[in-house]
């Protein structure tokens, strides 16, 4: 019963929190200023076979509308069986560095062994880490320049579907990303609060990237990067008008590979930084630090929504029933229902402010069974922290930038990023 309870309350509560945070993402947003051109950038591009979108990736950062000599672009062919090599070089990419170390695979590997010979050749001010999958908006480099400027040490960009039509998946994973976007990193951004690192789409300071360097060893070095930080009082900033566009997974197989490995990795995370954040919180009053630490004890948001879904559920059809099982819930029902009438109207809410198309409202019906999914995929990379069986996602969708930038919506009033070229 006392476990009962206690999984009732904490369920409330981070529900309550979750929700009150989210609040702030429909604040005005906070834009920087533009400024001149001052930073240099040297963009690393990891890629694993990717002979079949590499061209695209490169194309569109060689069409940046930043000044083309204050930044390179350098793919990582890391232990490749195709050309994606030879591909990167035609596309346009300064320079291709080939990887050969199949003892040690994935995308952590590959990029710290490419940051250090970057280091070696080049002294930027700033590091910007794309998938090879990716397109992004004319504008990004743009963005971080005056995010630099301002004094930021890690951007991260907005991150949107690249193929959000392809299967319903894709369809799920689209229409979530917008939610969370508003929900989840533009609400921590105008509270001051880390936004969540992407693990694609950011940019970090040479200097933080040569004090905070990514630990290869765990499976997100993203969010291990992103909690490391936090502990030194460094918080990830988060630019909504610097869009990439990421391709997804087409079957619920696919997905569910992805997501496991993700959620080994939040899990080791977990066990990481869980305590060293919560000591700094109370030691320092940090707010991002206590944020870091609850996002540790809920390495998936859904698979909280859906556990707490689950609860008021059973309290709610003992309590209509009248079985005695009502009284061993602690939590009034009526607090279970405005929770869960907080995830209908939240979403919707987010998609609203986001300009989406009425059709992304049918499909939001999509990412709530997608959603679903994610409480045994909590479990099953619970069972699996420390397995190294690392198995690259296929990518295959090639389209043209313009023609995505054309079909994103929006901000109501505004105008879709990199619409707007710099002089």
């Amino acid at each position: 019963m006392i476990l009962l309870h206690a999984l009732e309350w904490g369920l409330l509560v981070l529900g309550v929190y979750t929700f009150a945070v989210a609040l702030c993402g429909f604040l005005p947003r906070r834009k920087s200023a533009a400024v001149e051109p001052l930073h240099r950038f040297v963009v690393v591009v990891p890629a694993h076979d990717e002979a079949a979108v590499i061209g695209d990736a490169v194309r569109a950062l060689t069409q940046l509308d930043y000044p083309r000599r204050m930044f390179r672009v350098v793919v990582v062919a890391d232990n490749c069986s195709d050309d994606t090599a030879a591909r990167a070089r035609t596309a346009g990419a300064d320079e291709v560095l080939e990887r050969d170390e199949p003892g040690s695979t994935g995308k952590g590997h590959a990029l710290r062994w490419a940051l250090e010979r970057v280091a070696s050749r080049w002294t930027p001010d700033a590091i910007c880490v794309f998938d090879a999958d990716n397109v992004m908006s004319p504008n990004f480099l743009t963005v971080m320049n005056a995010r630099l400027a301002a004094g930021a040490h890690v951007v991260q960009g907005y991150l949107d579907t690249k193929n959000p039509d392809d299967s319903w998946v894709t369809k799920a994973i689209s229409t979530g990303y917008s939610v969370s976007s508003r929900l989840f990193q533009l609400s921590r951004e105008n509270l001051g609060m880390s936004a969540a690192l992407g693990g694609t789409g950011y940019c970090i300071r040479t200097s933080t990237l040569h004090a905070f360097p990514p630990d290869p060893a765990c499976v997100t070095d993203d969010a291990e990067l992103q909690m490391r930080l936090l502990r030194e009082g460094i918080r990830v900033e988060w630019a909504h008008d610097a869009v990439t566009f990421d391709e997804k997974p087409l079957t619920m197989r696919a997905s569910n590979a992805q997501r496991t490995r993700w959620m080994q990795g939040r899990w080791d995370v977990a066990r990481r930084h869980l305590v060293p954040l919560l000591a700094r919180a109370l030691r320092h009053g940090d707010q991002a630090a206590l944020d870091g630490a609850i996002a540790c004890v809920q390495p998936s948001r859904s698979a909280v929504a859906v556990l707490a879904a689950g609860v008021a559920a059973v309290h709610g059809v003992a309590a209509l029933r009248g079985s005695a099982l009502a009284a061993a819930f602690s939590v009034p029902l009526p607090a279970w229902g405005a929770l869960l009438a907080c995830y209908a109207v939240f979403p919707m809410a987010a998609m609203r402010a986001e300009g989406m198309p009425a059709r992304a409202f049918v499909r939001y019906a999509y990412t709530a069974i997608f959603n679903s999914t994610w409480l045994p995929i909590l479990v099953r990379g619970l069972l699996r922290i420390g397995k190294r069986d690392w198995v690259p996602t296929q990518h295959t969708r090639s389209i043209p930038l313009e023609a995505r930038l054309a079909e994103r919506r929006p901000v109501p009033g505004g105008k879709p990023p990199g619409s707007e070229r710099v002089a």
